[in-house]
């Protein structure tokens, strides 16, 4: 899981597939912090509790209310006449389709020239997206869920000809887990806020809530399966988050990480696989899945009649994960706006071009289950963030 291909989503959050070798279960849970009574918080940090159920229903609870905020109100005129390329790991999944048509709709927004291009869910096309938006003379291009390192001579290039890097759910070069470089090429990130200090702790703090959830729902009594898609780092970071806090309730544990590629997902077989590994270990009353897209395609189906039978927290809330829940499939998600992460990466390419450090961007996610989201659709943030944007812009 060290190298690192994005995030779904988002938070949303936010994730995507990518070319991976075959699934198979393991017995043996990811390393993770020691703990006894402690509970995790944001960043996989740890604050001693002799409750661990307490402290995570109080966590909870904020979740559930929204953790975003309004966007900063920071004034910051649109720079004029700018051509960006947004390039998608692949629009085939909605964890990418989302963020990636949302930065395109802000930079339209802006008055900006904007082209998408899809990596088409294959790491190998890449660097050669890169090189076109070189050869397009972009003045910035946002990488949606491709990080540094599987783009990283080809962003060298860009960086070399003067052109803006800013990601969404991806991560630096010299970011530990996508390629422990000792500097990095991206431009700046999207400011989460003074709760976090850094991509990083943002992606485990998401992570943490969706177990502070299983624990309190289960009075810490959870016997997770955890599935996993290697190679990307966003992943990587949200399951440490949520390792580190089931481990540090001292009562609820991760009994089997079962690691799912694109093989999977695309040849079908994901269903069966799941059921096998119920089969493997019957006491797992949890199953945790990295993003919507494993959830539909393979959860889902997996657990179809069974509604009930085993606990599910699905990944970013997407609408197709929603109805999912409506049914009693799944049972709670962390819901995170992908098309405001979008809005957010193109409003700090606008900082990069006025030379200016990013601002708050506000975003945060929501945990729902089925008494928290409507009847029908999506949920969606009570903030207007567009709204917001465009008035920091000054396009309102």
């Amino acid at each position: 899981m060290r190298r690192a291909r994005g995030f779904v989503a988002a938070v949303t959050a936010l994730v995507v597939v990518a070319a991976c070798s075959s699934s198979k279960g393991s017995s043996t849970p990811p390393t993770t912090a020691s703990g006894g009574t402690a509970t995790s918080g944001a960043g996989g940090a740890t604050t001693t509790t002799a409750d661990p159920v307490a402290a995570a229903q109080a966590s909870v609870a904020a979740a559930e209310k929204g953790t975003y905020t309004d966007v900063s109100s920071t004034p910051r005129p649109a720079v004029k006449g700018k051509h960006i390329v947004v390039i998608s790991s692949g629009q085939a999944n909605i964890s990418n389709l989302q963020p990636t048509n949302g930065a395109a709709e802000a930079a339209k927004a802006l008055g900006w020239q904007v082209e998408v291009y899809d990596a088409k869910l294959n790491p190998a096309n890449n660097s050669p997206l890169v090189r076109q938006a070189i050869a397009a003379h972009a003045d910035g291009i946002i990488l949606d869920a491709i990080d540094c390192d599987q783009a990283q001579q080809a962003l060298q290039e860009a960086k070399a000809a003067n052109i803006a890097i800013v990601p969404i759910y991806a991560f630096d070069c010299n970011d530990a887990q996508a390629g422990n470089e000792p500097t990095g090429l991206f431009s700046a990130n999207i400011n989460y806020g003074t709760r976090n200090a850094d991509l990083d702790s943002f992606t485990e703090s998401y992570g943490a809530d969706q177990a502070k959830y299983i624990i309190t729902a289960s009075h810490n009594a959870a016997k997770i399966i955890a599935l996993q898609t290697p190679g990307f780092t966003v992943l990587t970071y949200t399951l440490k988050g949520f390792a580190d806090t089931i481990k540090a309730s001292g009562g609820s544990k991760i009994v089997d990480t079962m690691q799912v590629s694109q093989a999977d997902l695309l040849s079908g077989h994901l269903p069966s696989m799941i059921q096998a590994e119920l089969l493997r270990f019957p006491d797992a009353n949890w199953i945790k899945s990295p993003y919507t897209y494993v959830t539909t395609l393979g959860i889902g189906p997996a657990l179809q009649g069974k509604a009930g039978s085993i606990n599910v927290m699905g990944g970013e809330g997407f609408e197709p994960e929603l109805d999912l829940l409506r049914t009693g499939i799944v049972t709670a998600v962390n819901v995170i706006s992908s098309e405001w992460t979008g809005w957010a990466a193109v409003d700090t390419m606008n900082s990069v071009f006025r030379h200016e450090k990013p601002v708050d961007s506000g975003l945060g996610w929501q945990i729902a289950d089925k008494s928290h989201i409507p009847a029908s659709g999506p949920l969606n943030p009570t903030v207007d963030f567009k709204s917001e944007y465009m008035k920091a812009w000054g396009v309102a």
